[in-house]
């Protein structure tokens, strides 16, 4: 565990990353509505009250490095690629266990002839394209600022007569743990 661990703080220091591709269509005061097309996705589903602090975070994480580290059918070393970004099913009431899916953008080079993943709980999301509503922040956030920032941005964009889901809640972090200042962070409302 220590050897992909270095691994994966090297990978995430030593190289700039491939950052998923989308449109800004407009600009706001603290946010943006983004077109984001159609793109091949590594995913894994996770359930939890607390899907950034909880135990299964670390858990689905490394199910999904491990697709990227060659435990895939080609037995491919894949490049990190940013964000890694999580959708989010809040459970039904009060401390409820809830769905998420932690997925990792494939590479464009590899959107075409993606590598299958050989553990059964991962696989290749083909996720529609969709607009958003997206504002970025920094820091190391947890589900509660993650959630504070949705809220935030809910109520911003309603302001602004923009209309956009509550459920689910997305969110993305660009930057490896070894990323102190200028962390990009970023929750997104579907429009």
């Amino acid at each position: 565990t220590l050897a992909i661990l270095s691994s994966l703080l090297y990978s995430f220091a030593s190289a700039d990353l491939e950052i998923a591709p989308y449109e800004v269509t407009k600009t706001h005061e603290g946010w943006e509505e983004r077109s984001m097309p159609a793109l091949k996705w590594v995913s894994c589903q996770g359930f939890d009250i607390r899907p950034h602090d909880g135990i299964s975070h670390e858990i689905v994480f490394f199910k999904l490095f491990s697709y990227i580290d060659g435990h895939n059918d080609q037995n491919m070393k894949i490049p990190m690629t940013a964000p890694v970004s999580f959708r989010i099913i809040p459970g039904e009431g009060p401390n409820c266990e809830g769905n998420y899916t932690m997925s990792f953008f494939i590479p464009t080079f590899l959107q075409e002839n993606t590598p299958l993943p050989t553990d059964p709980e991962v696989y290749i999301e083909e996720r529609p394209a969709m607009n958003v509503a997206a504002m970025q922040f920094t820091g190391f956030p947890g589900d509660i600022e993650f959630s504070k920032k949705a809220a935030e941005l809910y109520t911003m964009a309603a302001e602004e007569g923009v209309n956009v889901a509550d459920v689910p809640l997305w969110t993305a972090g660009y930057d490896g743990p070894n990323v102190i200042i200028n962390r990009r962070n970023e929750v997104w409302l579907e429009m």
